[in-house]
C-alpha cells in the first residue's frame, strides 16, 4: 500500500473523529466551528495525499496543504476563543473537582498509612 494512500486514510479517520466531536457540542458554538474547521483541514490533507497517491500533485498539492495548514491555525484560534469565552467552564469545573477528589483520597490514604506505621 502506498505511503500516500495510508496518509489519506489516516486523514479521513481524523475527519470522522472531528465530525463526531463537532456533533456532540451545542449548535452555534465556537467549539463546533473549531472542530468543523479542523475536519475541513484534514479533508484538504486527504485530498493532497490522495492526489499524490495517484501521481497527481505538484502545485495543486502544495495549495491544498497550505489551505489545510491555514484551516488548522484558524481552528486552534477558534478553540482558544471558545476556551477563553467560557464555553468550556463546565468541563474545566468538573476537571478541577475530579482533581480535588483524587487529591483528598490520596491524602487520606497517606494519612492512614502514616498512622499504621506508628
Amino acid at each position: 500500500m502506498s505511503q500516500f494512500l495510508i496518509r489519506t486514510l489516516a486523514a479521513l479517520v481524523v475527519v470522522v473523529i472531528l465530525m463526531v466531536q463537532a456533533s456532540r457540542v451545542p449548535t452555534h458554538s465556537s467549539r463546533r466551528r473549531a472542530f468543523g474547521l479542523g475536519a475541513a483541514a484534514f479533508v484538504m490533507f486527504a485530498i493532497g495525499n490522495g492526489m499524490s497517491a495517484f501521481g497527481l500533485g505538484g502545485q495543486a498539492n502544495m495549495v491544498t496543504s497550505m489551505i489545510g495548514a491555514m484551516l488548522i491555525g484558524i481552528s486552534l484560534l477558534t478553540l482558544t476563543r471558545a476556551y477563553q469565552g467560557g464555553e468550556m467552564n463546565d468541563k474545566m469545573r468538573r476537571a478541577r473537582e475530579m482533581v480535588a477528589e483524587e487529591r483528598a483520597r490520596t491524602q487520606e490514604r497517606l494519612r492512614r498509612k502514616h498512622e499504621e506505621e506508628r
